[in-house]
């Protein structure tokens, strides 16, 4: 690493730093005009850095990978943005730290490890809340023996072409499932959440626990459990199960913050 990027780092050791690759050409990151980098060319560096250090484990069948995110600030189009990843220790396989800089400021970190066994669940169920004890006309708590209506959003997860950036060989790749629970997000916040048509869903957290090397003739599917806003921010928590028999694979937890159109203007104007 040259003298630039080690104070850059902050003069820690050499790690392993990376560019991130932004081309506003990709049709997949950048689907339509934009006027930052998405959040995604972050999670898709991460990732790139994290099969390059140990593709072993990235790609292994049965294999497991567990992501915690932030998106700290907007990563602007034009100045490069530098990713550096350096092992942390954990019991049950390789894990890193990374940290995404633009000009000297943090955009995004990160940690993400692999290898050990799922935490994840059968379908959505996260915790049964009891019914309302008048709705089943009983006075005592003890004596309600239902839980309470849910409601479950679910989404089939579709397999990207072969020749698509987040595409893999014949498995669910970890980008295109966090890309589908992504996309899962920004359509529960219009579709369950009511946002307007035209607003704007900043993702500020990625929290996954997800497979790798799983085939993709395993149908899968996206559940979400519904749960309010909390005023302009959101939480979407879809567990990834399999569509024919129901086995939970795994779990994405995507948080957003949503401005109006107006205010996201407003917002960018005042950078």
């Amino acid at each position: 690493m040259n003298d630039g990027l080690t104070e850059m780092f902050g003069g820690r050791g050499p790690g392993v730093v990376v560019p991130v690759v932004v081309d506003e050409k990709d049709r997949c990151f950048f689907d339509h005009p934009l006027d930052h980098v998405p959040g995604m060319v972050l999670v898709a560096g991460a990732l790139d850095l994290v099969r390059d250090q140990a593709p072993e484990w990235a790609e292994a069948p049965d294999g497991r990978m567990r992501i915690s995110m932030t998106f700290d600030r907007m990563c602007e189009l034009g100045p490069p943005v530098w990713l550096r990843g350096e092992p942390i220790a954990a019991d049950d396989g390789p894990a890193w730290r990374l940290l995404a800089l633009q000009d000297g400021e943090t955009v995004g970190q990160a940690s993400v490890r692999l290898g050990g066994k799922a935490a994840a669940a059968d379908g959505a169920r996260q915790g049964v809340v009891p019914a309302d004890p008048a709705l089943v006309h009983r006075h005592r708590p003890e004596n309600v023996l239902l839980g309470g209506p849910v409601r479950v959003e679910r989404a089939a997860v579709l397999v990207p072409p072969p020749d698509h950036r987040l595409a893999g060989a014949g498995v669910h790749t970890p980008g295109a499932l966090i890309e589908a629970a992504r996309q899962m997000a920004t359509m529960l916040g219009h579709t369950a959440h009511g946002r307007d048509a035209d607003a704007q869903m900043l993702w500020l957290t990625l929290e996954a626990d997800i497979p790798t090397g799983l085939p993709v003739t395993v149908p899968l599917e996206l559940w979400w459990e519904f749960a309010p806003p909390r005023g302009a921010r959101a939480a979407y928590g879809v567990a990834v199960v399999d569509a024919e028999s129901g086995e939970g694979y795994g779990r994405i937890e995507i948080g957003v913050h949503t401005l109006s159109r107006a205010g996201y203007l407003k917002r960018r104007s005042a950078k």
